[in-house]
């Protein structure tokens, strides 16, 4: 029996590692010995110090034993917490889920512990046959009217992570109550006697287990294009069937489904970076499997050189990111996600305009930390902008919000996420990059690129310049450092950044808004929700936000600079905002 009395561990780790070990059994104790033979305490205190937290947005950790990890025993607490979740709010109905899961090496397996525990607690099972886009998954939910859903991935992460998010009957994330109703039922859950599961034989045997794909796919590819019909003539393929486009999944699920959608709306030559179109949850062939960062573009961009690519893609593995560029005069030029939503929004509004559909009662969603171009782009057309806090599950709460009473245009968020039309609830690589490249082919007819049409939003609405950056703090003292970082930006009083005044601060935690410039400070009105995030705006209209991670170990600092009309001067103006950034790093990060 092992014994850990003389091993330097603290008492909550102790406590977790002993508890799991009466839960779970050998495996447990087996992979506790190793760590302790083998010197590794520091990784043991790390994996067992406390419960892997099940916060608003799921579970997302690495891969490996313990009660900070992801693994099968906490992906049957956390099912059966939903589960117990479901029967107290929809106890009369007949219950299902749909289950998804990305191209990881676990994700599979965990997913399948899902079902086993659903299926246990008599909830009908719809698991996606192969690994799948999670914006299908969210779709499926609403075409299968299915009671809520379930995806086992941890997006843009590396290899040794995996996730687990939890989706409501609308095909969002779930918000308020939901969220935190489920997090109560996970967090009563001490004992792997109150998990009722079924075996894997008995899951295959089960009625209540089904595995979809075709019927599913089929509907939406026929609603995609039913939904851009409002923007284009579909049918008229005479052009875009020219068009070469060059792509890359990283390693990814968008091979299962963007590729069939462009070929539906007539773009026959979407070239493939074949090194990176494999199944493979180590992401062997990127430096890193997210498409924010430039490194994951290197042979997408050489194959659209070769290929004469108009436009090339690379979006994450579970495919509801996408990024774009374009090569002109033999560079590549990568678009960010601010850029992207910009263009994206400009050209769809200027298309339903156009064809005199444009909504009366339409709105557009868009975040605290992304670009106010998208605001003043929908004002120019007279859409109305709602803000919410970072996350798509916000928009699909928006959308959600006033379903029947206004029409839902599109949402972004900076983090190279959009959404147009609301038959999916969440943000949707496949969607967008059938639009990106529909609105490269009209651009194409009017003699113009991508570049050309950004600098024509510049000067029509001014020039905007973001940044974003991340620090990693891992582990117990790094949550120290956040807290401390974020105490910082919460109290002390900054004059300025780079010769721009800091006119006021909103701290959405505690409801304050302090007036610099006039020397007062009241409660700040929102109806956004209580979250840890500092707003410091400054002259010009330009901001710096800052916010811990939902997800990761990370605090995230957002820059988003005003300027004026003159695009000629576009160098300049980056100089600028670099100016900015690098004086809040010498201020307040060190």
């Amino acid at each position: 029996m092992l014994s850990l009395n003389d091993v330097q561990l603290s008492e909550s780790a102790k406590n977790n590692i002993k508890l799991w070990i009466d839960e779970f059994g050998k495996d447990v104790e087996e992979e506790v010995s190793r760590l302790v033979s083998e010197g590794k305490l520091e990784e043991l205190e790390d994996r067992f110090y406390r419960k892997l937290e099940f916060g608003t947005g799921g579970m997302r950790g690495k891969v490996a034993i313990g009660t900070n990890r992801m693994n099968e025993y906490n992906i049957r607490i956390a099912t059966q917490g939903f589960a117990n979740y479901l029967k107290k709010v929809k106890g009369n109905q007949i219950l299902s889920c749909v289950i998804g899961y990305d191209t990881r090496r676990d994700s599979r397996k965990f997913a399948i512990e899902a079902s086993k525990v659903l299926v246990g607690n008599g909830i009908k099972v719809y698991l996606v046959k192969k690994p799948m886009p999670t914006p299908f998954i969210s779709f499926a939910v609403r075409y299968l009217k299915a009671s809520g859903g379930i995806i086992i991935t941890a997006s843009h992460n590396p290899p040794d992570y995996n996730g687990y998010k939890v989706y409501w009957d609308d095909g969002a994330q779930v918000v308020p109550p939901h969220d935190k109703g489920i997090i109560e039922e996970v967090y009563r859950i001490t004992s792997s006697k109150e998990i009722s599961m079924v075996s894997d034989e008995e899951l295959l045997k089960s009625e209540l287990f089904v595995e979809f794909l075709d019927e599913v796919k089929d509907a939406y590819l026929k609603i995609l294009k039913v939904s851009l019909s409002e923007l284009i003539d579909v049918e008229d393929v005479s052009f875009r069937k020219d068009m070469k486009i060059a792509y890359t999944p990283l390693h990814g699920t968008s091979l299962y489904l963007t590729i069939d959608a462009l070929k539906s709306l007539g773009f026959e030559n979407v070239y493939l970076v074949e090194e990176e179109c494999s199944v493979d949850g180590s992401f062997s062939a990127v430096p890193l499997p997210n498409p924010e960062e430039d490194s994951s573009f290197e042979r997408v961009i050489k194959l659209s050189k070769q290929v004469g690519a108009q436009v090339f893609f690379a979006s994450d593995p579970d495919a509801d990111r996408v990024r774009a560029g374009i090569i002109v005069n033999d560079e590549d030029v990568l678009f960010s996600g601010n850029q992207l939503a910009s263009m994206m929004l400009e050209w769809i509004l200027s298309k339903l305009y156009q064809r005199g559909t444009l909504p009366e009662d339409g709105f557009v969603v868009t975040t605290i930390v992304t670009t106010d171009l998208i605001r003043k782009i929908a004002q120019s057309f007279g859409v109305e902008t709602y803000l919410t806090l970072t996350g798509f599950k916000y928009i699909g709460e928006k959308i959600r919000q006033f379903e029947g009473q206004k029409r839902f245009i599109f949402g972004c968020e900076e983090s190279i996420g959009y959404l147009y039309g609301d038959d999916v609830r969440d943000k949707d690589s496949v969607i967008s990059t059938v639009l990106i490249s529909l609105m490269v082919e009209d651009l194409m007819k009017q003699g113009k690129n991508l570049k050309e049409y950004l600098f024509e939003i510049y000067k029509k609405y001014g020039v905007h310049i973001e940044s974003l950056i991340s620090l990693e703090f891992e582990g117990f003292e790094g949550q120290r450092k956040i807290e401390s970082m974020m105490g910082k930006v919460r109290s002390e009083r900054f004059e300025e950044f780079a010769s721009l005044k800091v006119l006021s601060r909103i701290d959405v935690k505690n409801r304050t808004y302090e007036d610099f410039a006039k020397g007062f400070k009241e409660d700040y009105k929102t109806d956004l929700p209580v979250s840890n995030v500092v707003i410091l705006n400054l002259e010009g209209g330009s901001k710096i936000i800052v916010r811990p991670s939902g997800t990761e170990p990370k605090v995230k600092i957002y820059f988003l600079s005003e300027f004026g009309k003159d695009v000629e001067s576009i160098e300049d103006y980056q100089r600028k905002h670099d100016l900015l950034v690098n004086d809040f790093k010498k201020k307040v990060i060190g």
